[in-house]
């Protein structure tokens, strides 16, 4: 028995018809037929029933023909492991993101991925930074979008892009009118933020604190995208990532965004994967593509 006669059985159950079957496996039918009779001796079970317009299962053979369909998969799966031993952008690849970046970046990023690895097989992984670094950690991932600071030496990282944070506040609100925003005059505004774990509260308590801005704890979001909706309501203001801001499903004319006079907020998102990856060159120039692609729509 051999990976090759499975492949020919398979084929004759999808197609039902030994000529088409030879066609797809590019054999001749004499050969697909006789290999196809020596695989059923080895098993001792007639795998088809034949007749003049083709062949069918036997009912013993629907069992065996499903198993070696799945034999054939894992054995292609083994496959695309192996080349991606020798490169990570080929097969499947597991990439984690933070969701306060992921549905802002990715929709300019995919693009670039399928258009130059086309074998890149890609599953992304939305989640906090705190379960992405574990994840990676542990080799479910192979590798993460993540905003600094990240406290994990055993990470290596690449940056991405240094994204501007901006300040979402009511259309209706005075600073609406100002195109820059001091810092002084927010004296006493409350800032709203994200729930723990989100890197994006810590970034935003940072900025408050170097400030003297007051950041309002007792309301707090699940995510991005609620913020933004508390903005609306007129329930505080927050700070926004740029790219965030740029997404047409944002806030509209209800909301603006305005920019900070210098030192402006900011976070830096970084491409990060294991030290001990055996591939990190080609993760650190795709990083670098991926920065470059960034910088050109940005």
């Amino acid at each position: 028995m051999n990976l090759r006669d499975l492949a020919y059985a398979v084929s004759l159950a999808a197609d039902g018809h030994f000529r088409r079957a030879a066609e797809r496996c590019n054999v001749s039918q004499p050969t697909l037929s006789a290999q196809i009779a020596k695989l059923e001796d080895e098993l001792g079970v007639q795998l088809f029933e034949r007749s003049p317009r083709g062949a069918t299962p036997t009912l013993n053979g629907r069992a065996l023909l499903h198993q070696a369909g799945i034999v054939l998969d894992e054995v292609e799966r083994l496959r695309e492991l192996a080349r991606a031993a020798h490169d990570p952008l080929v097969g499947p690849f597991q990439l984690g993101v933070i969701p306060t970046a992921g549905p802002y970046l990715m929709p300019r990023l995919l693009p670039l991925l399928q258009a130059n690895w086309p074998a890149l097989k890609l599953h992304l992984r939305e989640d906090r930074t705190d379960a992405l670094v574990e994840r990676l950690r542990a080799g479910a991932l192979d590798a993460a979008i993540l905003s600094t600071p990240i406290e994990a030496e055993d990470l290596r990282t690449e940056p991405l892009l240094e994204e501007r944070m901006l300040l979402a506040l009511p259309a209706g609100h005075a600073l609406a009118r100002t195109p820059r925003i001091r810092h002084e005059s927010l004296a006493g505004a409350p800032v709203m933020l994200l729930e723990d774990g989100h890197c994006l509260r810590d970034q935003t308590m940072a900025f408050c604190r170097s400030t003297g801005l007051g950041a309002r704890s007792d309301v707090q979001a699940a995510s991005l995208e609620t913020l933004r909706q508390m903005v609306m309501a007129g329930i505080g203001l927050a700070l926004i990532p740029a790219l965030a801001a740029e997404a047409p499903f944002g806030l509209g004319p209800m909301a603006v965004y305005r920019r900070f006079e210098d030192p402006e907020p900011s976070r830096t998102l970084v491409l990060a994967w294991r030290r001990s990856f055996p591939r990190g060159d080609a993760l650190r120039g795709l990083a670098k593509a991926l920065a470059g692609a960034l910088a050109d729509g940005t």
